[in-house]
């Protein structure tokens, strides 16, 4: 996770698109797990991005673990093969889920070299997915989680999105209750964030 305000360089370079998503996407989930309340958090320190404080691990292999998770998706991304990333929190010392925040990620086309004007109003968007995530609810102590990525198929161009309303909620008996958290749509990206929390756990 690089430290400063902008996106709009990368090593020395202009960022794509799939680069400042990935970015994105590894302070979100740092973020969301100190949140979360997963590990403590004197584990974790502050850095800025998008000129907002963000969240960081201490611990080497967690790093790892999210920087290549991530990273690693980066050709679905530029494919537009990703359907989302979810981060699966899992109940302490079982295997019962007990919510899933999903990123829900879709690159329409890459921002035009040289756009600096585009980039801001990038991160002027993404900085406030982070927000949103700084006060979403803590789970309990003691809980885990995994980081897993859907693709989505070469017919599956319509992606169904999550209405922004407080009124969204079961669908059936055992559909999760889905909490719409923040969505962004623009000419070259759609990002959607929402919470999933199994029916058993509501």
């Amino acid at each position: 996770m690089r430290e400063g305000g902008g996106t709009g360089k990368a090593g020395g370079g202009e960022a794509s698109t799939s680069d400042i998503v990935c970015e994105f996407l590894e302070a979100a989930v740092h973020t969301a797990l100190r949140v979360k309340g997963v590990y403590p958090a004197e584990v974790f320190e502050r850095r800025r991005l998008y000129n907002v404080a963000v969240s960081r691990s201490r611990h080497p292999g967690l790093n790892t673990y999210i920087k290549e998770t991530v990273f690693s998706l980066k050709p679905w991304i530029v494919q537009k093969k990703l359907e989302k990333l979810t981060l699966v929190f899992y109940e302490a010392g079982s295997d019962k889920v007990i919510e899933r925040l999903v990123f829900s990620v879709k690159i329409l086309r890459e921002i035009e070299a040289g756009s600096l004007e585009t980039f801001e109003d990038l991160e002027h968007m993404l900085r406030a997915f982070i927000l949103k995530i700084q006060v979403t609810d803590p789970l309990k102590e003691g809980s885990r989680f995994e980081l897993l990525a859907y693709s989505r198929s070469r017919q599956d161009d319509n992606t169904v999105w999550v209405m922004e309303d407080a009124s969204s909620g079961r669908v059936g008996a055992g559909e999760p209750k889905i909490v719409p958290i923040k969505s962004l749509s623009s000419d070259f990206l759609r990002i959607q964030l929402y919470s999933e929390i199994p029916p058993e756990t509501t």
